[in-house]
Order: structure tokens, then sequence, then C-alpha cells
């Protein structure tokens, strides 16, 4: 690294601020692209992205220093955070492996602002998270370990010198956060099968509830955490349209009530239950109450996650035997 001293980013990358070890990872690239720039006089943002040392790419990236001349081209669009398929809005990705798999924080209650947050796999093909650690550092090491073992198991893709170099890049990036990463490494709520990653069938992820809170499990892995009383004394109405060919109306109807009597935990336990259980198509139908359920609930930022998820399934044809309530998405 050399010494030039970048310009301080700004901490606005995800709805929270950015935790302590992902900082880390941000700062060695920050300074990365900004020595670029300080030789080339173009600021390269896909440096911050692709960065090469971290064998992972970066999700979100800080904006440009003022007046520096970039390319490609910087536009705002370039800063819209992903939302992995089949990913619920609790699930915020900072990390993507080039699998189609992403890893990420688990968030199911961000106004109470907690500095780290557990951290989970989603793979991209299925409902679902697999917990890899209890913070970013964790999660971090994972993907360390995770780089590790996928050049051991499939060792005829990559020269010999090349595997040397990628072992000397995550040795550093190891000392620079603190972890210690190994191919062999049992991570909690997971397990390896050759250089993939399967979610511990026996594991439940556990979040750290509040006094006066509650946690109610989800078919996607994460459930609804909040305080009790926003929770109703019954359990919400889930359709399953893959085993029992259910109607939406009836979850709709139910989630409504249950908004309407001041319990927006019940209906969004319902309607990510019923996300989970039907097509991508009942998703229109799903998301009025759901972003209603998570304003009530104080969490406009998850709110806006579902619009991010509206761009992936508005186009996705629907293939149900009988109409059901379809919202215009705009």
């Amino acid at each position: 690294m050399s010494d030039s001293v970048a310009p301080q980013w700004i901490d606005d990358l995800f709805p929270f601020p950015t935790p302590p070890a992902l900082r880390t990872l941000m700062d060695i690239a920050w300074q990365h692209a900004y020595d670029f720039y300080l030789e080339n006089e173009i600021y390269d943002y896909v440096l911050l992205k692709t960065h090469y040392g971290f064998m992972f790419d970066l999700t979100m990236i800080p904006r440009p220093p003022d007046g520096c001349e970039c390319y490609p081209e910087f536009s705002e669009q370039i800063r819209q955070p992903p939302m992995p398929m089949f990913a619920t809005p609790e699930f915020v990705p900072f990390g993507a492996l080039g699998t189609g798999a992403y890893v990420g924080w688990l968030v199911p209650a961000p106004e109470l602002e907690r500095p780290d947050h557990p951290v989970a796999l989603g793979d991209g093909h299925d409902y679902g998270v697999t917990l890899i650690g209890a913070d970013t550092r964790a999660g971090l090491e994972f993907m360390l370990s995770w780089a590790l073992r996928r050049f051991r198991e499939h060792p005829e893709r990559d020269p010999e010198s090349y595997r040397g170099e990628v072992r000397r890049l995550i040795d550093r990036l190891a000392a620079e956060l603190f972890v210690r990463p190994d191919p062999d490494k049992a991570y909690t709520g997971s397990t390896w099968h050759g250089s993939a990653v399967a979610a511990d069938t026996e594991f439940d992820i556990v979040f750290d509830v509040p006094e006066g809170w509650r946690h109610e499990p989800g078919y996607d892995g994460i459930g609804v955490l909040a305080p009790a009383n926003a929770f109703a004394d019954r359990e919400p109405v889930v359709a399953d349209v893959y085993l029992r060919n259910e109607p939406l109306e009836p979850v709709l109807t139910d989630a409504a009530r249950a908004l309407d009597a001041g319990h927006p935990a019940t209906t969004l336990l319902g309607l990510k239950d019923t996300f989970v259980n039907s097509p991508t198509c009942y998703f229109a139908g799903l998301k009025p109450l759901w972003a209603q359920a998570y304003r009530d609930l104080g969490r406009p930022q998850l709110a806006e996650r579902l619009d991010l998820m509206t761009s992936m399934y508005q186009d996705l044809p629907c293939y149900c035997d009988s109409p059901h309530p379809s919202a215009l998405i705009a």
C-alpha cells in the first residue's frame, strides 16, 4: 500500500453502519482505488468492487471522491444493493462468491441498531439461508476458508504458481482481519460437501431477543423478530401452493386483518412464509401488505428492499391454473 492518503469514504453503503471488520476491507479497497487514481488520473470504481486480493466481490461501493474523473462512468444506479433471488429483505449481502451465492448479514430488526449481525450464505438457487457465523469477522473468515478449499478441491483449474499467489493474498487478508481461515474448519450451522456448502439441518438460527420481544422462526430461515405486542395470539394464515394448491386470497385477507388489529409481526410472518411456499408470481400480490408490515414495524429500509425484488419477479411468467390477486408493480 502506498503512502498516499485517500479521502474518507462516506458510510452510506447499507441500511445500517458498516460493521468494523468489513470497514477494514473497504479501507483496503478504497486506498487501492485511490492509489490507482493518483497514478493514472482515472478513478476506476471497479477496483473497489472486484479487488483481486479479496477472492470475492464486494456488493456495495462508496461514491468516488469529488472531482475524480471516473472510468467506467459512475452513476448512482451502480450502487443499487443486490437482492439475491429467493432471499427475503432481512438478508443483506456484502460479498459475492462468483457462483451465484452471496454472503451477508441477517438483520431481522434494523431499528435495534446493533453494531454487527449474524452472517449467512444465500445460494441464489433455493429459499432459505445457511448460517456461517455470529458476526462479520466470522463471515469473512469463512469466505477465505472457502477460497482455500475451492483451490484445494479443484487443483486442475489453476497452476501451482497461481495457487501460491492466492495463498499469499489470503494470508495477508487474514492478518489484516485477525482471522485464521482453514479449508477444513467447520462453521456453525453449515457443512462442507467438497467445495460446496450446505445447511446443517440439525441447526436452527437463533437471534438475540431483547426483553419484551419475540422471535418466530420462518420458512426463509430468518423468521420475524419484533416486540411481543406486534404479534397476534394466533398463527397467521399461510398458503402452501406447492403441496396443497392453496389460494392466495385467504392469506391476504388474514394479513390485512392482522395489520388493522395492530399486529404487523404476524402479518409479516404469514406473508414471508407464503412467499417461500408459493410460485414467484404470487410476489406481486404479497408485496403491498408486506411493505406495510415493515413500515408499521418501523423498518422502512426493509420495505425499500422489496422494491429491489420487484425488478426480478415482475416479468416472470405465471403458470397457475387459476387467477389470483396481483398488484400492479410500478
